[in-house]
């Protein structure tokens, strides 16, 4: 059972590394499925067992990263999740720079949204608010809508002269103070 789990692990990390390599090379929209697979050098049996599309590929990626830096300690405040966000020279930030370009339902604007409301409602759960008002849920899907598009002119280098330290300070200061602090404080 175990080397099973970790044979679809490893197939999955090929999917990823293919994915990262062709995202560096080619814009996102010119990406297909069959070049992922030719990349991976695997069926398309194998990936449709992992993964639904190329943008599931792509939000899976996310969702590693998020998992890597929120669930191992590296992180302990958003301010310290933005500045990995918007340090240029990272891993993360250089794989995240072309898939802005997906549309569409399946984008991962779409998805960063969806990631960042699914977290301050964890982190809120977490602090003892299990249920939003009407006018908090409005805010708080306001300031998950808005982030991800403060994020993709940040990556898409729209404000010269701001380091990534003070990016991920200024979009810190924009969370209310009930998500503020340490992330694992209850």
């Amino acid at each position: 059972m175990a080397e099973r789990i970790n044979m679809q692990e490893r197939t999955k990390e090929d999917i990823l590394r293919a994915f990262n390599s062709l995202i560096e090379a080619t814009d996102f929209d010119k990406i297909t499925v069959q070049m992922i697979i030719d990349e991976a050098g695997i069926g398309r049996t194998t990936f449709y067992r992992y993964f639904k599309d190329k943008y599931d590929v792509m939000n899976y990626n996310y969702e590693r990263y998020l998992q890597e830096y929120l669930m191992t300690g590296k992180v302990q405040t958003f301010e310290d999740f933005f500045n990995i966000m918007t340090a240029e020279g990272t891993e993360f930030f250089r794989h995240i720079r072309k898939v802005f370009d997906s549309n569409g339902a399946n984008s991962f604007m779409n998805y960063l949204y969806e990631a960042s409301f699914y977290a301050v409602q964890m982190i809120l759960a977490m602090r003892g608010k299990t249920e939003l008002t009407p006018a908090e849920y409005l805010q708080y899907s306001y300031l998950c809508h808005g982030i991800p598009h403060l994020y993709k002119t940040w990556v898409q280098g729209d404000y010269p002269g701001l380091t990534s330290e003070e990016a991920a300070k200024a979009i810190y200061d924009l969370l209310p103070a009930e998500i503020q602090g340490n992330l694992w404080e209850l």
